[in-house]
């Protein structure tokens, strides 16, 4: 199987300083110019090609895509990702700009998710990873808040230790956000069964 997929979206530019451990790059639209400004050549380009007008590397594969779609480019990047067996998906410069592209972003990290494959999107400001019948363990991050919420309806047998307000065995809904704002009190351990489950650290 193919590990790690790092795909550069077209949110606003963020740090990239992670993104040469990937096994496999694709940048969307905007995010190659934010590939270009890192001195990073990206393995796949995808997109309509709306936000980006400059030259590109004609060394570089693209997947080409019609300006009216049903996905947005970075929904076709995840879902080449997935069809292409990839474990792993790492979503940057997705965050930021306009609400319904970050919302569709993270959607698009809960299409992977869905599927068995681990996802998260990394940001400067802002990390979320996604679960599924999976665990993540966090280290303290001064400045940052921890939070927990379900993108579906219901995520069953949330556990959470090592922080002030712990979960043992617990339903958590899309309609209730009982796990916003949660504290360290060393590392946090995070599971869930059934569900996809967000995994929020966002800059304070």
């Amino acid at each position: 199987m193919k590990k790690l997929c790092a795909i550069i979206s077209g949110g606003q530019s963020d740090d990239l300083a992670g993104i040469r451990d990937a096994d496999f790059i694709i940048a969307c639209d905007r995010g190659y110019a934010y590939a270009k400004e890192a001195g990073i050549r990206p393995d796949l380009l995808v997109g309509d090609f709306d936000s980006y007008r400059g030259a590109l590397d004609k060394s570089v594969p693209v997947l080409d895509l019609p300006v009216e779609k049903d996905d947005t480019d970075t929904m076709a990047a995840v879902r080449w990702a997935v069809s292409e067996g990839f474990s792993e998906i790492r979503l940057y410069c997705a965050l930021g700009g306009r609400l319904d592209h970050l919302m569709g972003n993270v959607q698009a990290l809960g299409f992977a998710c869905e599927r068995g494959v681990k996802a998260s999107l990394l940001g400067r400001d802002a990390r979320i990873f996604l679960l599924k019948n999976d665990a993540v363990t966090i280290p303290p991050l001064p400045g940052y808040s921890l939070s927990v919420l379900a993108l579906t309806d219901r995520v069953e047998h949330v556990c959470i230790s090592g922080v002030k307000y712990p979960l043992q065995d617990a339903l958590v809904t899309n309609t209730f956000p009982v796990g916003v704002s949660n504290e360290w009190e060393g590392t946090a351990n995070i599971s869930c069964g059934e569900g996809i489950l967000l995994v929020i650290n966002a800059k304070k």
